[in-house]
């Protein structure tokens, strides 16, 4: 899966400055006059603390990326535990590509593996035991997924070279990530509806999966425009009316395919007219939220 964003100095596949919107919640302590204050930290418990943190990658904007197309997916098949193991899986992966594609950009760019290219490999490797742990069963369950994994590392790879050969914030690379992200949608479906085999034996796949795997493609798209119109371009007008367009013209085609889409275009058309550059990370990933969320009703209801 892609990697970090948030540093000028870090190398890796990006999440883009997408992620950058629920960075920073809760920054900052609130003293209740009611009650004492808490003692401070000691040094062991802190450096516990950062140790366990450390294996978290701290984008977690890019875990809606990861989480909304699942959630997508499973509106359009029926339930199946096979395909829940998946999501754990994709989830997963995450971290694995996030702290491997650090590690393998910074012993590219430096030549050698270098201390921080060792931490951040050391990091990738739980999650990818982990990984091993859920993927072992749905190779069994589903083979074909194998084929589904060269296409994941093919996208990742992808946003590892556009990294090293231009920037992790560019906006190809968020275009990769929305890519890598709405792989998600057809395969929960196609886990689902599939009979086991090596090669799934599926029946006709439903327009609406394909609708609700553009729909999402487009909203995610759309949420990179908006967070980059706040922040990485702030101040830049054009490209905020370029944002605002953007959303006018995915709400407008969704809403002729069907009007349940609105529910979920409308709100981000919303909220791309009405922020502007000024508000707090926390804030923007609040609302970007709630505006996920609007998303999936959305596909729930078109579904």
């Amino acid at each position: 899966m892609s990697v970090d964003s948030s540093s000028g100095s870090r190398p890796g596949p990006a999440v883009g400055d997408q992620s950058s919107a629920v960075a920073a919640e809760g920054s900052g302590p609130v003293a209740d006059h009611g009650t004492a204050a808490k003692p401070p930290a000691t040094p062991r418990s802190a450096r516990r603390r950062r140790t366990w943190t450390s294996y978290i990658p701290p984008q977690h904007g890019a875990w809606a990326f990861l989480v909304v197309p699942l959630v997508v997916g499973f509106t359009t098949a029926a339930f199946s535990w096979v395909a829940m193991l998946f999501a754990a899986a994709w989830i997963v992966a995450y971290p694995v590509g996030y702290f491997g594609g650090r590690a393998l950009a910074t012993r590219i760019r430096r030549g050698s593996w270098t201390r921080l290219a060792r931490r951040e490999a050391g990091r990738a490797v739980p999650w990818a035991l982990v990984l091993v742990v859920l993927g072992l069963p749905l190779v069994v369950l589903r083979p074909w997924l194998v084929a589904v994994a060269v296409v994941v590392a093919a996208i990742w790879g992808l946003s590892l070279l556009i990294t090293l050969r231009d920037s992790e914030r560019a906006l190809a690379n968020d275009v990769v990530l929305v890519l890598l992200s709405v792989v998600a949608v057809p395969t929960v479906w196609a886990i689902s509806a599939a009979a086991p085999g090596v090669w799934p034996e599926l029946p006709p796949v439903p327009v609406a999966v394909w609708w609700a795997t553009a729909a999402t493609g487009v909203f995610l798209f759309g949420t990179v425009l908006h967070v980059r119109s706040l922040l990485r371009e702030a101040g830049n007008r054009r490209f905020h009316w370029l944002s605002v367009g953007y959303h006018v013209l995915a709400l407008v085609g969704f809403a002729l395919i069907s009007p349940w889409w609105v529910v979920g275009f409308a709100p981000a058309l919303g909220r791309a007219v009405a922020l502007r550059p000024g508000l707090r990370p926390a804030v923007i990933g609040g609302i970007e939220s709630v505006i996920s969320l609007c998303f999936v009703i959305a596909a729930v209801l078109a579904g």
